[in-house]
């Protein structure tokens, strides 16, 4: 068990070091995610929303931001391998399944990054105020765990294909649908301080986390040998 951790961990630190060196994920998912989030500031603001309003609009603008920025960044988890030819090395140096774990650390990483910037500087230029900062902060975690699951795989169906940056949002967007109503749900719940309709959300999300990471464990194998 030790082993296979640190072998994952290997793979994750592999590119967490290539990223952080060359910064193209996070360039593409920090201007993104910044432009949106200007954008919206900008054009909606806090004072444009009346005040009943604003819990549940509040947090869709929120997730729209935080997808749209998610989807432009983590198509490249293994694109980069292929161009760089280094997947075939790869498969020869580590099982299907450390692959899957390290790659799919390396977008939670990432989704970590951008949630901690973005989300308390959207909640400050928007005036959003959320009652519940904790339940807030586990359905982030719950979230951006679902989120990276999704990317991650779909990331791998792509890699090969022509015409891979216009198939990853295709592909993922309608996987990310429910996870979208959920944490929009659970979010205004958040801000509005509803414990049992903030529960009911994260209980939703938790299992959509859950069997997307069990089926994506289940079919990466096949995926990444093909």
């Amino acid at each position: 068990m030790w082993r296979w951790l640190s072998e994952a961990w290997a793979v994750a630190a592999k590119d967490l070091r290539t990223e952080f060196r060359t910064r193209v994920a996070l360039s593409s998912l920090g201007l993104f995610a910044l432009t949106t989030l200007i954008a919206v500031a900008y054009s909606v603001g806090p004072f444009r929303i009346s005040v009943e309003d604003r819990p549940f609009l509040l947090a869709v603008l929120l997730w729209i931001v935080v997808f749209f920025a998610a989807l432009a960044g983590l198509d490249r988890t293994f694109v980069k391998e292929e161009e760089s030819h280094t997947a075939p090395l790869l498969r020869l140096s580590a099982s299907p399944h450390v692959v899957w774990a390290g790659k799919l650390v390396f977008n939670l990483v990432l989704l970590a990054l951008l949630l901690a910037v973005i989300v308390p500087l959207y909640c400050v230029l928007m005036g959003y105020r959320i009652e519940l900062v904790g339940a807030f902060v586990v359905l982030l975690a719950a979230g951006g765990f679902t989120l990276a699951v999704v990317s991650t795989i779909v990331a791998a169906i792509i890699a090969r294909a022509q015409g891979r940056g216009a198939l990853f949002p295709v592909l993922a967007l309608p996987l990310l649908l429910a996870l979208l109503v959920f944490l929009i749900q659970g979010t205004t719940a958040t801000a509005e301080g509803s414990v049992e309709a903030v529960d009911a959300s994260l209980r939703a999300v938790v299992s959509l986390g859950g069997a997307m990471a069990v089926v994506s464990a289940m079919l990466f194998p096949l995926v990444w040998n093909d």
